[in-house]
């Protein structure tokens, strides 16, 4: 005669099993933008990352931003999203750029980074989650 497990038992051993393969999946997904175009952040593959005065800024596709003065350096991350395939290319390594304020908006918020000559691109906060008005306003006439 088999025995079966109790199940209160049953239901312990599911939610065990649960537990340990929720953070398995996690680690499968990524952040991207809402699909209205209303959010912060950008979508992966070797996002373009800044750090400037301690915070970390994610870039988007805006480049016609309209800048302030100049804040200082800043540091746009190392980037090789196809590491180790074999293909001879290391990727880009950090770059020295000069960030800039974007005229109506915190740098807290977000800041504009030289890319060439008269281009800035528009790099947000990691913690923004949601553009707040004043920001809107740039991207909506990019």
């Amino acid at each position: 005669m088999k025995a079966l497990l109790p199940l209160a038992g049953r239901g312990r051993a599911w939610a065990l099993l649960a537990a340990t393969l929720a953070p398995l999946s996690a680690g499968c997904t990524s952040e991207s933008s809402s699909d209205d175009g209303d959010g912060a952040r950008p979508a992966p593959s070797c996002a373009y990352v800044v750090e400037y005065d301690g915070r970390r800024y994610l870039g988007r596709e805006e480049t016609d931003v309209p800048v302030d003065k100049s804040l200082g350096g800043a540091t746009r991350a190392a980037c090789d999203d196809t590491p180790g395939d074999g293909d001879g290319d290391d990727g880009e390594g950090p770059a020295l750029m000069t960030a800039f304020a974007v005229r109506g908006v915190d740098p807290g918020i977000a800041i504009a980074v030289a890319e060439d000559t008269g281009e800035y691109r528009l790099v947000v906060a990691d913690t923004v989650k949601e553009l707040p008005p004043e920001l809107k306003k740039v991207t909506d006439r990019s």
